[in-house]
């Protein structure tokens, strides 16, 4: 890998950006932050992050507990490589015009409010998609190095 390559830039979108973004922004520091600038936020922050999500993280050894909520005017959408939604709002809609990154949708069951079983299957579909958009963010990097 080119060691002069620029981190690609993610940012994971849910609603409250308090349960599935910063559970993908927790798989995506695991396994891409090598390779990757991981941000997470929300449509609609809460300003905390589930203790049931931190549990739950915990349980796969991957601490999200010094993470934030931050909305999305806390981060700067319009640098991103990628936007990954999970809120009811596409990801091409949360976009600046003119935005050159890729956008894409994901549908994760929003587990918020809903018991530890729902949490770990959401947790779960989440470690699957982040592992799958890191090895295709790799394969990219390296057919680009």
């Amino acid at each position: 890998m080119n060691r002069s390559q620029p981190k690609t830039k993610v940012l994971f979108v849910c609603i409250g950006n308090m349960c599935r973004s910063p559970m993908a922004e927790g798989f995506a520091l695991k396994y891409g932050g090598d390779i990757l600038e991981v941000y997470s936020a929300g449509t609609h922050a809460t300003g905390t992050v589930s203790e049931d999500s931190i549990e739950i993280m915990r349980e796969l050894k991957i601490d999200i507990s010094k993470m934030t909520s931050d909305g999305l005017d806390a981060v700067p959408v319009e640098e991103m490589d990628i936007v990954v939604s999970m809120a009811p709002v596409r990801a091409r809609d949360m976009v600046p015009r003119g935005f050159r990154g890729k956008t894409i949708d994901w549908k994760v069951e929003d587990p918020v409010g809903k018991s530890l079983a729902v949490f770990r299957r959401s947790r779960d579909q989440l470690n699957v998609l982040v592992q799958q958009l890191v090895d295709t963010i790799r394969r990219e990097r390296e057919r680009s190095a």
